[in-house]
């Protein structure tokens, strides 16, 4: 990883400086996101460019950043630089903390943690995937010396990893989770907390969950977080189970945000319920491409079923019937699944389309 800073570059659609640390700041700023000196600071000192080989310019629009892909097409992200400052505020840091980081966002959060509680303080960072974790102790480990990072991979997220700091004051979780892992829960000091986005595949809250002598969850906002672990992001095989609680998140989403009327919402839940109601051996089928879903000529979802699975299938059969009304939602739903929503640091003249994936952050 090259840690050489970067030579800035003019984008010819916005004209503005790619590699423009201080306008990002000042837009997100002027756009109400919360940054104090010591995040002002941390940004402006650590280049997101240390902990990516891909192309940094989608992070000076305010969008997340690829930093690692695995050969089955699993992709992880840098946050937002708003959502990055988002959970720096709530974290509520000083000097001398000690943080445990669930998911490993590239190592650039780690840092700027790392920056920010300084040399009285340390990080830990533990991921389930082996490839995440080398790409951010390659990153982490030519880095500023008198910071203290701890870098290791977790056997699987209900399952506590060796050596953590005891107790947990101070947590964030960087990926969505169906809800905080129980060694988590009884590791946390009172008066300590975790922050987490809790949730569905496609839609959570992003919680503070602190421990006064019982749990109080302040809610913090809708987000759209991938998994923790990489290998859930990766191109697979969907039972009508999984179908059914991507129609419901999409529904209760689209209903949220006002962006699907009450018959839609309707549609979608029904389609769900009858999905669910299936036998549970029946063959899955794969999600297409995006571009495939846009094809006029062939605008259904789910065209990687064998000629036999279709044959007498039950799944496929009430897909058919639905295509009148949800086909034309497609576009809505994959909007809904894989756009980020607002992106307050870009600049005034942004109107690009980057056909950015599906591990967006969304802030309401």
């Amino acid at each position: 990883m090259n840690h050489a800073t970067p030579q800035p570059f003019v984008c010819g659609v916005c004209r503005y400086i790619v590699g423009d640390i201080s306008g990002l700041i000042e837009r997100l700023e002027a756009a109400n996101i919360p940054l104090n000196q010591s995040i002002r600071d941390a940004m402006s000192t650590i280049k997101v460019e240390w902990f990516t080989d891909y192309d940094s310019e989608l992070f000076y629009h305010d969008r997340p950043i690829v930093f690692t892909e695995t050969d089955g097409g699993g992709v992880k992200t840098i946050s937002a630089p708003h959502m990055i400052c988002t959970l720096l505020h709530h974290l509520e840091l000083e000097e001398g903390d000690e943080v445990l980081l669930i998911g490993a966002k590239g190592g650039y959060i780690s840092a700027l943690i790392g920056h920010i509680v300084g040399p009285s303080g340390s990080v830990t960072v533990v991921d389930p995937n082996r490839q995440v974790i080398n790409h951010v102790k390659e990153c982490l480990n030519n880095f500023e010396s008198e910071l203290t990072f701890h870098v290791r991979k977790m056997r699987q997220l209900d399952h506590a990893p060796p050596n953590l700091p005891s107790p947990l004051n101070r947590v964030l979780v960087s990926g969505s989770l169906p809800h905080l892992p129980k060694w988590l829960e009884s590791r946390v000091a009172e008066g300590g907390f975790v922050i987490a986005p809790i949730g569905g595949r496609v839609a959570q809250r992003l919680l503070k969950r602190e421990l006064q002598g019982e749990w109080f969850d302040t809610d913090l906002g809708s987000v759209l977080f991938g998994p923790v672990d990489i290998s859930e992001t990766e191109v697979e095989e969907t039972d009508s189970l999984q179908l059914a609680l991507l129609f419901d998140d999409a529904a209760e989403l689209g209903s949220e945000l006002g962006v699907l009327d009450d018959e839609q919402v309707t549609n979608l839940r029904d389609l769900a319920q009858r999905l669910r109601q299936l036998p549970s051996d029946l063959p899955p089928v794969v999600l297409s491409a995006v571009d495939d879903i846009w094809d006029d000529e062939d605008p259904l979802l789910f065209a990687d079923i064998s000629d036999e699975g279709i044959e007498n299938n039950p799944l496929f059969d009430i897909l058919t019937e639905a295509t009148e009304w949800l086909n034309p939602l497609w576009p809505m739903l994959f909007a809904l699944l894989e756009t980020e929503m607002q992106h307050p640091g870009a600049p005034d003249s942004t109107d690009l389309d980057f056909g950015f994936g599906s591990h967006n952050d969304l802030v309401p």
